[in-house]
């Protein structure tokens, strides 16, 4: 490295490192009102009633939904060789909408989705709506059921753990543990029902979903999720960690004074210095990187913004609605698939079946909820609340598995400046976004060993 260029690097050190001194002192935590009400109108007495329930679509629901669906499509043809580069290629659209019409049978997909229990119950406000996969241990041996609270995220729902649901509440080789998992809907989403009034972000549903589990006599548990799940997992440990026996996350993003220094000089130091060499291809060139956040990140900019205007266009019709969910499945599970002709959603390959992903759809669609699920955007990133927990650190035990396809993957010492407790940290070799659905195999593996890890030791 030349002087030169070493003096630019001691100097942004020197300036920087003065900035986040001050930058990094740990904030208070956000007061929330102990029992606010989110519910429409003035406030009421709460029936805190746990209530069973079956997903089931009525027929004239289900008749408007595939008279919408039959509609002739007004599709404008792809450019040549464009593939998924523009975003949804409109000759792959056209393919997916005739299995979906031809196919699809919603009747038997509904049932599929009804074997697991669903419940409601009512929280500041709002039906909160929940599945459970009670522990089945069986015959075995020496092998404890814990409670584990699992998460969602955004263009998700519960829908994303049904192939991970039997290897968690049954018991699996090496592991000393299964789980009774709670599956809940962040209010919005799904069958839970959204906020009437302004200001319910992902602190707020941190709250919620520790009031959910001290309802259903949980009170301490272990968490998970993934996208929005693991943002609110992780401020729940960090506002409730007497509650929180340990968190395992599959997706983990740091904004911290201390990460961004690194990740500047680190494009300057050579490698190994700040990030290590096998780290090296997860940040650099941070030109790539930052391209790659800009082009994928135009969806947040709109819901975070406007997520009314999006929202009443993809609630008009549900091939809308695909188009829109289905170009992130297609990108965010490898990177490579924007440069394919199907976007990899059509090939043998691709991780999640066509049906599943249209199942998701389908929740969003027959909920009326993809309005309420992008204003979580705006409410998350719109609000006095916003980054107020960025630079509290995570003291609880933590899990966290890396997905080689994931659209951010941090090194594991910028990650340590988030989570202070690291029990276990794991490199997938396989997987994106959408781990639960993807590669439910290797998560769920993950998840056992970093609990059967702090079951041994307590």
């Amino acid at each position: 490295m030349s002087w030169s260029r070493l003096m630019v690097v001691g100097l942004m050190v020197v300036v920087v490192s003065y900035k986040v001194k001050y930058m990094m002192k740990e904030p208070p935590l956000p007061h929330l009102e102990p029992d606010p009400w989110w519910g429409p109108g003035e406030p009421q007495d709460e029936d805190v009633s746990i209530n069973r329930f079956s997903i089931s679509v009525s027929d004239e629901d289900l008749r408007d939904f595939k008279a919408r669906l039959a509609l002739p499509l007004r599709l404008t043809p792809a450019l040549e060789d464009a593939n998924f580069t523009y975003g949804m290629n409109s000759d792959t659209l056209q393919e997916i909408v005739e299995h979906w019409r031809e196919k699809y049978d919603w009747r038997k997909r509904e049932a599929r989705l009804n074997s697991y229990p669903h419940f409601k119950t009512r929280i500041e406000g709002l039906d909160i709506h929940f599945m459970r996969a009670n522990s089945k241990i069986g015959s075995a041996k020496n092998v404890k059921a814990v409670p584990l609270l699992l998460i969602h995220g955004w263009p998700g729902s519960f829908v994303e753990f049904y192939d991970i649901l039997p290897l968690l509440n049954h018991p699996q080789e090496g592991s000393n543990v299964v789980f009774d998992v709670i599956c809940a809907s962040i209010p919005g989403y799904g069958f839970s029902q959204s906020s009437s009034k302004q200001g319910f972000g992902n602190i707020e549903t941190a709250q919620v979903f520790l009031k959910l589990m001290k309802r259903l006599g949980y009170e301490k548990f272990y968490l998970q999720g993934g996208d929005w799940g693991s943002l609110i997992a992780t401020n729940m440990a960090i506002m409730y960690p007497d509650h929180i026996l340990g968190v395992h996350v599959n997706m983990v993003f740091v904004n911290s004074p201390a990460v961004t220094l690194k990740m500047i000089l680190g494009a300057y130091l050579p490698a190994g210095v700040l990030v290590a060499k096998e780290d090296q291809n997860k940040l650099y060139p941070l030109s790539n990187l930052f391209s790659m956040m800009v082009i994928e990140s135009g969806y947040m900019h709109i819901q975070s913004t406007k997520p009314d205007t999006i929202g009443a266009a993809l609630n008009q019709n549900p091939v809308s609605l695909a188009a829109y969910i289905l170009e992130k499945f297609s990108t965010w599970t490898h990177k490579d698939n924007p440069h394919k002709p199907d976007g990899g959603l059509l090939h043998s390959n691709f991780p999640i079946s066509l049906d599943n992903m249209l199942d998701n759809i389908c929740i969003y669609w027959f909920t009326n909820s993809i309005t309420t699920s992008v204003r979580f955007y705006s409410e998350g990133f719109n609000k006095k609340t916003y980054g107020k927990l960025d630079t509290i650190p995570v003291r609880v035990p933590a899990g966290l598995a890396s997905f080689p396809q994931e659209i951010l993957n941090l090194p594991k010492n910028f990650i340590a400046h988030k989570f202070y407790n690291i029990v276990t940290y794991n490199e997938q070799p396989a997987g994106g976004h959408f781990a639960a659905m993807e590669r439910p195999a290797l998560l769920a593996v993950d998840l056992h060993k970093f609990v059967t890890t702090l079951e041994k030791t307590t």
